[in-house]
């Protein structure tokens, strides 16, 4: 009879790398939060749109209620016998030019009834669609709020079990994933002008905090840190990292220059999954602000592995 160890349960599985579970559920998350950043630029467009409408509104009811109060003075004056018809006009009048003086009157009077009752329908047709646009407005902006609540939520959960993957780490792992410490202090430049500019801010950032969502100018997330940067060279980027893929012109890898972004997506090679940028220092490295727990440093270009291409800002 063999001795030895008794076996696990079957169809036991080995445990997951806790590096490799933290690097996906950061992945994962850093695509909601730019889900959730996308959604309140919706929510912020869709709020503009309903103030303006409903502005509109407003002026378009003033100028309805303006023209009714026209048409009713005119329809009062009729009542009161303040107007003539034609046959009236020939009885009262004293001479043949006093005839046509009154019937000239008549006619104007008349045209201008009818242009104020024209008037007044072209307003009540505008108001009631200004009114129908107000109403979709306001029922679009409620959809993209209640898209936003549901992109937190889900971002939310997706922050907790990060940081539960962050807990399962060992100190060593940490460490060599840079939590707590800026490990490259190197000096790095860039081409002159704006690239560099926006090079060296990113670069005086090192150390500064991770934040979802984070703008700076003392918490980042990734493409919050880009943006940032850009923005001190007085150029302006779009807010989420696959939004920031749509500027500039394509570099090949091998053709990267200091201020160049760098984009990751899912592994797919599918521009729509990217979740992460970055900004190229040279010497195969790049300037970020990763994920969860680590501070923004300089690291290798190779990043989580999904690396999927680059864009030259300005140059």
């Amino acid at each position: 009879m063999a001795i030895g160890s008794s076996p696990g349960p079957a169809g036991a599985q080995p445990a997951a790398d806790p590096v490799k579970q933290y690097e996906e559920l950061s992945g994962q998350a850093e695509k909601l939060n730019d889900d959730v950043l996308k959604a309140q630029e919706n929510v912020e467009a869709k709020k503009a749109e309903l103030d303006k409408a409903g502005a509109e509104l407003n002026q378009a009811r003033q100028a309805e209620e303006q023209l009714r109060g026209r048409v009713d003075v005119l329809t009062e004056s009729t009542f009161q016998g303040a107007r003539f018809n034609g046959l009236s006009a020939m009885l009262v009048s004293d001479s043949q030019q006093d005839f046509l003086n009154r019937m000239s009157a008549l006619e104007m009077l008349a045209a201008d009834n009818a242009e104020a009752m024209d008037k007044l329908s072209a307003a009540v047709a505008q108001a009631n669609d200004v009114q129908q646009r107000a109403e979709k407005a306001a029922s679009e902006a409620t959809a993209v709020a209640d898209d936003l609540k549901k992109r937190k939520s889900d971002l939310d959960g997706r922050i907790v079990e990060l940081r539960k993957a962050v807990n399962n780490l060992s100190s060593a792992q940490k460490a060599g994933l840079g939590f707590g410490q800026v490990k490259d202090t190197g000096t790095y430049l860039g081409p002159p002008g704006a690239a560099n500019t926006a090079l060296q801010a990113a670069l005086s950032k090192r150390g500064s905090q991770y934040q979802w969502g984070g703008n700076g100018p003392n918490a980042f997330d990734c493409s919050g840190l880009t943006k940032w940067a850009y923005a001190a060279a007085g150029v302006t980027l779009p807010r989420v990292a696959v939004d920031q893929y749509r500027v500039g012109r394509p570099v090949a890898q091998n053709e990267l220059q200091p201020g160049d972004l760098v984009f990751y997506d899912d592994g797919s090679g599918n521009p729509a999954t990217i979740h992460h940028v970055a900004m190229y220092v040279g010497e195969g490295k790049m300037v970020d602000a990763p994920t969860e727990g680590q501070l923004v440093d300089v690291r290798p270009i190779r990043g989580d592995g999904h690396y999927i291409g680059a864009r030259r800002i300005v140059g």
